[in-house]
């Protein structure tokens, strides 16, 4: 959280954090932002978005690693510091043979697949996936004021993908009359520029990112910044045993009064953090398209572009507020839930939900698609600032326990979408009668 006495290295330091994390995410987001300009070349077509999401979560083996290492070796501390050169180093070189190697297709059981974007793709997962275990921990570096900047740079991935989507012109079609008056034909209109360019973007972010990791770690930016620079505000135990209240004294001096957690209440915590971010990276927009298409391309256009944008409210909400009561916590938490069971059920219904080719339908369906982001992703965010104040190692299970949702959420829509086959898609400027 901001400070009115920060100098100017704080600052420099949180824009420095915020630009490393970019590269947690930019890379896997951006191949699934350009899906509508990749599929009009690919063999796969729209499959292609199912067939990356299981390879992306073939990647998650890394995480796992860090995991079983961290049991096995609890007396050592865990050095993230080479992890995180490795990872930003394999993304970077992943993501630059993209540019030339993306559409390239091999002849395998007969017929041609898209095994360069495929291996590619596997690799920019593995950087995204441990990333999000070693740059939570990497945090308990800093003072716990910036534990904020992960959530920026987190919401950035995806909000830069889609502006740059924006601008390329990704997703823009109109639609045509057959010769037969009978059915349309949905034809996109030519990008601004290629998809190759778009890679060559994100590589360059990735390239941002590593220069400020190195810059970090190799000048004094952020000496006055780390968690051994200022001691700890004093803890002090409350009648109230699950309290943690952040005051501002006249000094702006920053303290905090907290009991310390129960074992079972942080395990619950962490739980929180799996289940939301099974939602959030796992599920939702694996049926974004089941959800939103049915309203007609506009909303899913709308949906896919604006959604990146609630990330950014909630980093702006846990600035403004880091910690809520837990009951407030637990509310937040079901009424995303409710509001995702909302979607999930109108994607069961695809392609034809309630109150389709209605104003009203539009709009109430991208409130609610939009307000699950924010109604389960303030909550992870709280949640990540408890279990720091609660332990050492809060933040590495945090990222690890983020990562297993988001493993667990894909792997359920994957068997929902693919393997038994429980939604129908509606194609862009598809007619169906209801």
């Amino acid at each position: 959280m901001f400070n009115k006495e920060w100098k100017l290295n704080e600052y420099l330091t949180y824009i420095l954090l915020t630009l490393v994390f970019l590269s947690s995410w930019t890379d896997i987001n951006g191949i699934f932002t350009e899906l509508p300009q990749i599929v009009l070349t690919q063999p796969e077509g729209w499959k292609l978005g199912t067939y990356i999401g299981l390879v992306a979560s073939m990647s998650n083996i890394a995480p796992l690693i860090l995991v079983f290492s961290k049991c096995i070796f609890r007396k050592q501390s865990l050095n993230v510091i080479p992890i995180n050169y490795i990872v930003i180093i394999i993304g970077m070189s992943s993501c630059l043979l993209l540019v030339f190697f993306w559409s390239n297709t091999t002849y395998i059981y007969n017929r041609n697949r898209s095994l360069a974007l495929f291996i590619l793709t596997f690799f920019l997962a593995l950087l995204d996936c441990t990333s999000m275990v070693t740059f939570s921990h990497y945090m308990t570096r800093f003072r716990r004021e910036f534990t904020s900047a992960l959530f920026l740079g987190e919401s950035l991935t995806m909000v830069i993908p889609s502006l740059l989507a924006m601008m390329q012109g990704n997703g823009q079609l109109t639609c045509i009359p057959s010769s037969n008056n009978n059915t349309t034909i949905a034809i996109y209109k030519t990008a601004r520029f290629s998809v190759s360019i778009y890679f060559l973007c994100i590589f360059f972010i990735l390239v941002v990112s590593f220069i400020a990791f190195v810059l970090l770690q190799w000048t004094k930016i952020a000496q006055t910044s780390s968690q051994d620079a200022t001691k700890e505000p004093m803890m002090l135990e409350t009648n109230d045993e699950n309290a943690v209240n952040i005051m501002i004294d006249s000094d702006s001096t920053i303290k905090s009064q907290r009991h310390k957690l129960t074992p079972l209440f942080y395990l619950l915590l962490l739980s929180g953090s799996a289940y939301t971010s099974s939602i959030i990276f796992g599920m939702v927009f694996s049926i974004s398209a089941y959800v939103l298409m049915p309203y007609g391309h506009q909303i899913f256009y709308l949906g896919t572009i604006l959604s990146p944008w609630m990330f950014s409210l909630v980093w702006l909400f846990g600035t403004i507020k880091p910690f809520v009561a837990k009951r407030y916590l637990l509310l937040l938490i079901i009424l995303g839930s409710i509001t995702f069971s909302f979607e999930l059920t109108l994607a069961f219904k695809s392609p034809c939900p309630p109150l389709i080719n209605t104003m009203k339908g539009n709009v109430l369906i991208l409130v609610i698609w939009l307000s699950t982001f924010l109604l389960l992703g303030y909550p992870r965010l709280v949640i990540a600032n408890y279990v720091r104040l609660h332990s050492s190692n809060g933040m590495f299970w945090f990222g690890a326990n983020v990562q297993f949702g988001a493993l667990m959420g894909s792997i359920i829509a994957y068997l929902l979408v693919e393997t038994f086959s429980l939604f129908k898609e509606q194609l862009p400027c598809e007619k169906i009668q209801c």
